[in-house]
């Protein structure tokens, strides 16, 4: 895998033109896939099979790219785990969390049992998707 790496646009398309050759199958580069740096990629690399960006930037990477891509042979692969701040409960925790709450424990009975603040059990539940609308409407009728 041939990594290119640059500050900006113009940079990255100076690299690709110097850097890249023929034999180059699966590419790296530390941008959003646009047009015109995939036009590149494809007159100075005609055999390349993948490309990879960061998950951040392929998250954010048009569609019209991305199909843009399929039809010429190449695919358009997200690299690497990411960046941030890693998640503070592991899956253990957040499936024994789910659990509880499908079972129709109360969600301050979760927190204390598991150690986790009030506010972040209904966080962890929201972003798993697996409170209905009608358990949170009817909670917070006790909150209040």
């Amino acid at each position: 895998m041939k990594k290119i790496i640059a500050k900006n646009k113009k940079d990255l398309i100076k690299k690709l033109r110097t850097e890249l050759s023929n034999n180059d199958e699966k590419i790296y580069i530390n941008m959003r896939p646009s047009v015109d740096i995939m036009v590149e990629v494809l007159e100075h690399a005609p055999n390349v099979k993948y490309i990879l960006c960061p998950k951040s930037l392929y998250a954010i990477t048009s569609i019209r790219v991305k199909k843009a891509l399929e039809r010429v042979g190449v695919l358009l692969v997200p690299f690497g785990e990411g960046a941030g701040r890693p998640n503070k409960y592991d899956e253990e925790t957040v499936g024994k969390l789910k659990k509880m709450y499908e079972l129709g424990v109360p969600v301050k009975e979760i927190s204390k049992s598991l150690k986790i603040p009030l506010r972040t059990v209904y966080h962890i539940a929201n972003q798993e998707d697996f409170i209905s609308e009608k358990q949170l409407l009817s909670e917070s009728r006790f909150l209040r």
